[in-house]
């Protein structure tokens, strides 16, 4: 989005640099009328207003004067008013004598208005009476692009190019929008770079290296093949044997803190495909080691994610599959497997909102053997969630989104079914400075009353009701080209009505994430 209304914006600033200095047309001022002679000199001297009044008392006058009519639209065009502007200079290309300099200034405000069958009429017009050429390429060109026909109006341009020099910078601009517009973006660089030198201390060339930087972060951005590495520092003040971010079992919280670091890799492969197909593929690896519970709760998980989908324009259907697997302990002993599948629709419903909706079955497998068969957390059931994003200005983006799970697990402590609504905010404090915020409430009713509350001593028999709470602030830094600083807080609380189950819990981690 940013870059469309950018491209717009500075189709009209090129457009505008490139008609301040038209030539007026050669009409003798011995032979116009005094009035229409003040009229001219207040334009000339950008008195454009003054020059209104005055054309206006000329136009009624002698209404078929066609310069009268030619300087009137020239001062509603220089005071943005394109509406009156176009009257009077269509009045300037069909009065006699005809002016050919009118007509070019029409195809400009009829494109500037965005009326495109109007521009494509005397674009005609003047590419037969061959008015202009070199111009009337320029904005055959501009007429192209707003048509969505890129190629073409990059043929025009290079044409404009060819009848006339100093259009060079302008037409080698809009030759680099065309190709953003096609997401040619190494071609889209070299356009840019090739504006600057065509006159590097020009406002357009201005333009041309900011966009250039842009072109170059999307390029990074987009490039199908991304890795990203970290490794981190923490302090946890509870430590918690939960690789897949569920829910620990009894005996796997310490109610004890220990420090440890965390290292990651991410791999992601977008391929560029041809036509509305898409594809991407994820992998994840990830590791906690702990200076203490090493045999026992330090972890290491693995994550394969596969979403092959349609686009159909501002709407898409992929179909998402998950498998994560997960080691713990220095000897790696299998822990857990969650495997997800369904499939995934996402629509624009505005440039700044996107909504995501899923629904799909979950599984889940663990290998360690339990104390009993109630303890069985081995299961599958139905997961689904409904995600709003909503894009800030400047590059910030928030979103909400409502997830539910149904799990019917083996053992019949662990049957559950959860609601867990969380927000997400991510806003540039800075060019090279972000802030993350998270938070998150999980509501999980089980459904059978758990066997722990049959002890004697540990209050009558119920089925296990906890609420889990989380807080999350994070800052980063890109200190050096895609290599960040990242510091984070996080707090947990979960609420439960069964002792074991509740607990507090604060982790602090800082480290560095680079990405390439």
């Amino acid at each position: 989005m940013l870059f469309r209304i950018g491209c717009s914006w500075l189709s009209f600033v090129c457009i505008f640099l490139f008609f301040s200095f038209a030539p007026s047309p050669p009409v003798s001022m011995a032979q116009r009328p005094p009035a229409l002679q003040d009229g001219i000199a207040q334009y000339k001297s950008e008195n454009y207003e003054e020059a209104i009044e005055i054309l206006k008392k000329v136009r009624e006058a002698d209404p078929k004067s066609s310069s009268a009519a030619f300087f009137l639209g020239l001062s509603y065009k220089q005071t943005l008013d394109y509406a009156n502007a176009m009257v009077h200079l269509r009045d300037a290309v069909t009065l006699h004598p005809k002016i050919k300099e009118a007509l070019v200034e029409l195809i400009d405000v009829a494109l500037l208005l965005d009326k495109q069958e109007e521009a494509k009429k005397w674009i005609k017009v003047a590419e037969e009476a061959q008015v202009f050429p070199a111009r009337v390429a320029f904005l055959k060109g501009l007429l192209l692009k707003k048509e969505k026909k890129n190629h073409e109006a990059i043929e025009s341009f290079k044409r404009a190019m060819q009848l006339d020099e100093t259009l060079a910078q302008s037409a080698e601009f809009q030759i680099a929008l065309c190709h953003m517009e096609e997401k040619e973006l190494k071609e889209a660089q070299q356009q840019f770079q090739a504006a600057v030198l065509h006159g590097p201390q020009s406002d357009l060339a201005a333009f041309a290296r900011r966009y250039e930087d842009l072109v170059e972060k999307r390029m990074f951005i987009e490039r199908p093949l991304r890795f990203t590495v970290s490794t981190f520092g923490f302090y946890d003040t509870n430590v918690i044997l939960a690789p897949n971010g569920g829910t620990a079992s009894i005996g796997e919280i310490t109610d004890e803190g220990a420090a440890g670091f965390a290292t990651s890799a991410r791999v992601d492969w977008v391929p560029k495909l041809e036509g509305p197909w898409l594809f991407n593929a994820q992998y994840n690896f990830r590791w906690n080691y702990y200076d203490k519970f090493r045999r026992t709760h330090n972890i290491i998980n693995n994550g394969i994610y596969v979403t092959p989908g349609y686009n159909f324009g501002n709407q898409a259907l992929n179909l998402v599959a998950s498998y994560d697997f997960s080691f713990v302990g220095t000897e790696l002993h299998r822990y857990n497997s969650i495997a997800n599948v369904g499939p995934l629709y996402r629509r624009i419903l505005h440039p700044q909102h996107v909504l995501e909706a899923f629904v799909g079955y979950n599984k889940q497998k663990y290998f360690q053997a339990v104390v009993s068969p109630e303890e069985d957390r081995n299961g599958s059931g139905m997961r689904t969630y409904l995600s709003w994003f909503y894009n800030l200005k400047k590059g910030g983006l928030f979103n909400l989104r409502w997830d539910y799970e149904d799990n019917d697990t083996d053992g019949s402590n662990w049957r559950n079914k959860s609601n867990q609504v969380s927000a997400n905010f991510s806003y540039p404090l800075r060019s090279n400075l972000s802030v993350q915020l998270n938070g998150l409430v999980l509501w999980q009713d089980y459904d059978n009353v758990h066997t722990a509350t049959l002890i004697p001593g540990l209050g009558p028999p119920r089925a296990r009701d906890d609420t889990f709470y989380q807080a999350t602030i994070a800052l980063s830094w890109e200190f050096y080209k895609n290599l960040n600083l990242v510091g984070q807080f996080m707090v947990m609380r979960s609420d439960s009505n069964i002792v074991f189950f509740d607990y507090d819990r604060q982790i602090g981690l800082l480290g560095l994430e680079y990405r390439f």
